[in-house]
């Protein structure tokens, strides 16, 4: 079977001499419970110095403002996967866009039981390995012929490249589709490590949280002050000149905080209380 996904010659001694090796993977997400997904498309891209996990818009969007020679189309994460970590390592920068820019520093090593279960995929013989990792139980599969100890988001640390993962509860399905070799090694200044020349501001999760269950309590602040201030505002095209008319759309708000991402360390999301 002629194999879709080319990627023998990344396994050899050279692998890590190229500059930039770029795996793109499918990613379906959904809220517990949900039966509708969410579908994003994912870049990690491995290179000497560093692995970076975030969605593929960026890149996309990136080579727009280059051809351009000016940042005309921004774009802000729909996943909340936005990770950077140096090679064979499990300490990452998560960096959390929510009207801010932030980074945690995290520690995630992960204890990985391997089974005897295989399958084909794509023409590539996978073995299956499981860890529990954010409050879920995962399953990976990961491919001995690829000699590359990484895998999507923070997941990482088995004997070869990770090509398919997934909760048990199938919330989150992560396969791999296409991959390629980039030249030089890509510059991601512009939206991972700022967010288009905004810095990441270093913060805990536990203070992360608070910041978003703050925002979520009082939605409206911001817009309020200005009211206040007279000046006019305005919701979805829509002109606001009153607080009573802004207080209106305080659970329209409300409902977009809690429901701007769908949290893969499900011991680690903010608690959104409802009045």
């Amino acid at each position: 079977m002629k194999k879709i996904i080319c990627l023998l010659a990344l396994y050899s001694g050279s692998f890590y001499q190229s500059q930039t090796n770029r795996f793109i993977y499918e990613l379906q997400y959904r809220k517990d419970g949900s039966e509708e997904y969410r579908h994003n498309l994912m870049n990690l891209d491995i290179s000497p110095k560093s692995v970076k996990f975030y969605d593929k818009k960026f890149a996309d969007y990136d080579s727009i403002n280059k051809k351009a020679n000016t940042a005309v189309s921004r774009y802000s994460t729909k996943t909340d996967q936005v990770v950077e970590r140096a090679p064979n390592s499990f300490k990452n920068k998560w960096y959390r866009d929510f009207f801010e820019y932030f980074v945690v520093n995290t520690n995630d090593e992960m204890n990985w039981k391997l089974l005897q279960e295989t399958q084909q995929y794509n023409g590539y013989k996978l073995q299956k390995a499981t860890t529990d990792f954010g409050g879920r139980t995962w399953n990976a599969w990961f491919c001995n012929e690829v000699n590359i100890k990484e895998g999507p988001y923070k997941f990482r640390g088995l004997p070869g490249l990770i090509f398919i993962l997934e909760d048990t509860d199938k919330n989150f399905i992560y396969k791999l589709i296409s991959n390629k070799k980039l030249d030089t090694e890509y510059d991601t200044r512009e939206f991972v490590e700022t967010h288009y020349g905004k810095p990441a501001l270093p913060i805990s999760n536990e203070k992360f949280n608070k910041y978003i269950e703050e925002f979520y309590e009082n939605p409206t602040r911001t817009l309020a002050e200005s009211i206040k201030n007279g000046q006019k505002t305005s919701f979805k095209n829509e002109s606001i000149e009153t607080i009573e008319e802004l207080n209106s759309k305080r659970a329209m708000l409300q409902n977009g905080i809690k429901s701007r991402y769908i949290y893969i360390e499900r011991d680690k999301e903010p608690s959104f209380k409802t009045k």
